[in-house]
């Protein structure tokens, strides 16, 4: 069995520094597309925002 490790990144926000990092759930697996979105909802709204990097093995 063969084990490939792979990279999800995820967008977090929050209003201030004393609340909680929220994600809309949402999982992606290149940086690029990640960093894009980001990009995008730092223009829309006022939020801070955090970019999430976790790493995970699966078997194949």
């Amino acid at each position: 069995m063969k084990v490939v490790d792979i990279e999800v990144y995820v967008v977090g926000y929050r209003k201030t520094d004393n609340d909680e990092w929220e994600t809309s759930g949402k999982t992606y697996g290149n940086l690029i597309d990640a960093q894009a979105v980001m990009n995008k909802l730092s223009k829309e709204t006022k939020q801070q925002l955090k970019l999430f990097k976790f790493g995970r093995a699966v078997p194949l």
